[in-house]
């Protein structure tokens, strides 16, 4: 018996010597150090402090993404800080103490709760980054006070600065005049591409304010070409439309496929640049041009390729059927293997129609072969962009390269002096290489900068304080997302110290502001490097919720100007756009 006590003992002994090796050293503060931070590690500090102390920590982050849990000496969560969504720049935490107590503060990466089983595993492993603590401060409650009163004061400077340089807009309504957007012309004089942004997927006077921004870019800026984030192939008859008045603009705007767009604002556009076309001589006159390369408003292509392989003949070369990989391709999801096993038969294909040009256009016609290559990219680009597996291992965003690439194309298209302007969401026009949209780097927006300058592409985000946006709604069952109707969703008044509060307080109800004036002052500096909060929605959002999508921006790195509405207000959907978004719900879409 004593001998099972005694063995008994030394397990017990070995377990705790175990869990305490096990377990992460508490840490002290010490600034300016670079500690390494790998897999999902998690950094422990303990700090006392005392009822009346401000603190504060700002930790520079290096390729990794990291989150800040505060902790009481009870091991009670108290708050958790994470606003920087990069893998770079600072984490920021503040906050009053209201208790005296030690304090627990837990370091580790961000891991989304989105990942799980072996794309979380993969995701864990690869984590390998590091951070240094930029700054380290307990502030009295004096100390705590003169901050405070200074921060106002910066606050009161940028509110100085958005009232005095900012240009107020008289109107969002196309057609009303170009007295106040005359103001533009030095700052967009030599520019090739204006990407217009948006703060949400259906902002009513969002919609109507890029539509007099076409006008009077078209009208007085000499802009002959029109793009947006919509389908390429599938926008090719809103195009014969405004040029050639083929068809109508309804039927035209639902072949794109994107319920988003089929609104009556963009009608109105549509009808605008028609009407417009019908007066001009032919060299003036404004395309329209869908640069998005998803899986939406293929059919023509799809219809293309399919008529010339039937008009060439069998071949004993082309060693795939064409109506399967079609087939296929129309009902892909990016977590099947299948993405893959489509993209390399489409691959296939395409090597057969490089391989045998001569032969091909032979049977047809060189502007025809040229058509089929080009609907074939764009089918297995939407392909590459639905395969999540090619998107992790490519380390960018491949959608928004593929849509920089096609902006380019349609401007060589064009010749040397052509000009667009680029409708897209806020989140693809910024041109910060290091700002995630949907989950990746590198957007739209820096891939045009790379491609055309910095000189050559103007972003203008777009802001707003209240209001109203149109979205799907959508409900969670688990782990599923349930997508409904189209509904009306509140937009809640910015916070104290949101991007979108600081135009508020200019008592301005529509303006645009140029950025990057080289005078503005310190605090206007530090304003636009700051990691700020805005109001940010995309296609969908949830009744569920009481408060309203943000996102973080650092503005003075990803736009040049900003246009800023008040107050706004739901888009208006066509009845094809609630056709559109009815055959989705019944297609479990």
């Amino acid at each position: 018996m004593n001998i099972l006590k005694l063995l008994f003992c030394l397990l017990f002994l070995c377990f705790i010597q175990n869990e305490l090796y096990s377990q992460e050293a508490i840490r002290t503060f010490e600034e300016n150090k670079e500690i390494n931070l790998k897999g999902n590690e998690t950094h422990t500090y303990e700090l006392q402090l005392k009822k009346g102390d401000f603190f504060q920590l700002h930790l520079k982050q290096k390729n990794v993404n990291l989150q800040v849990l505060l902790l009481s000496s009870q091991k009670d969560t108290l708050q958790g800080f994470l606003n920087n969504f990069r893998k770079d720049g600072l984490e920021i935490v503040e906050f009053p103490v209201k208790k005296s107590d030690t304090y627990i503060f837990q370091i580790s990466p961000y891991i989304s709760r989105w990942l799980k089983g072996t794309d979380r595993d993969n995701f864990i492993k690869n984590i390998n980054g590091s951070y240094a603590i930029e700054k380290f401060k307990i502030l009295s409650q004096k100390q705590y006070e003169t901050l405070l009163e200074f921060r106002q004061k910066q606050k009161d400077s940028v509110v100085s600065w958005i009232q005095k340089k900012s240009i107020t807009i008289n109107s969002v309504i196309a057609e009303t005049g170009f007295e106040d957007l005359n103001h533009l012309k030095p700052i967009l004089k030599d520019i090739q591409v204006v990407g217009m942004g948006e703060t949400s997927h259906g902002t009513k006077e969002i919609f109507q304010m890029k539509h007099r921004m076409l006008e009077f870019l078209v009208k007085e800026m000499g802009f002959t070409l029109f793009g947006i984030e919509a389908s390429h192939v599938g926008c090719r008859p809103i195009n014969d439309y405004v040029l050639h008045g083929k068809g109508n603009s309804r039927d035209a705007l639902s072949a794109q496929g994107f319920w988003i767009w089929n609104t009556e604002e963009v009608i109105e556009m549509i009808e605008w640049m028609h009407d417009y076309n019908k007066t001009i001589p032919d060299a003036k006159k404004v395309k329209f041009v869908g640069i998005d390369t998803q899986l939406v408003g293929l059919d023509l292509a799809y219809t293309r390729v399919r008529n010339f392989l039937k008009r060439t003949a069998n071949h004993p070369m082309l060693e795939v059927n064409i109506d399967s990989i079609f087939k296929a391709t129309k009902t892909l999801k990016s977590d099947k293997i299948s993405v893959s096993d489509t993209r390399q038969k489409l691959y296939t294909l395409l090597s057969y129609i490089i391989m045998n040009k001569t032969h091909l256009v032979q049977k047809t016609s060189n502007k025809e072969y040229f058509n089929v290559i080009a609907d074939l990219k764009k089918i297995i680009q939407g392909v590459e962009v639905k395969d999540s597996k090619l998107q992790k291992r490519a380390g960018f965003n491949i959608r928004d390269e593929y849509m920089a690439q096609t902006v380019v194309e349609a401007l060589q298209k064009e010749g040397s002096n052509a000009k667009m302007m680029l409708w897209a969401h806020n989140s693809h026009i910024n041109k910060d290489p290091s700002s995630y949209t949907n989950s990746s780097q590198k957007p739209l927006g820096s891939a045009l900068k790379r491609y055309l300058g910095d000189k050559k592409y103007y972003a203008i985000g777009f802001a707003t304080y209240q209001g109203t946006f149109q979205a799907r709604s959508y409900t969670k069952n688990k782990n599923t997302y349930v997508y409904g109707k189209a509904g009306s969703f509140k937009i809640y008044p910015g916070e104290e110290g949101h991007f979108d509060w600081y135009f508020a307080q200019s008592k301005k109800d529509r303006l645009y502001i140029h950025l990057k004036q080289l005078t503005n002052p310190n605090a206007v500096q530090s304003f636009l490097k700051k990691n700020l909060k805005m109001h940010s929605a995309g296609a969908t959002w949830t009744f569920d919720r009481s408060y309203s999508p943000i996102f973080n921006i650092i503005p003075g790195k990803q736009f040049d100007g900003i246009i800023f509405i008040k107050e706004t207000s739901a888009a208006i959907l066509t009845p094809a756009g609630k056709r559109e978004i009815e055959k989705r719900i019944k297609n479990g879409e």
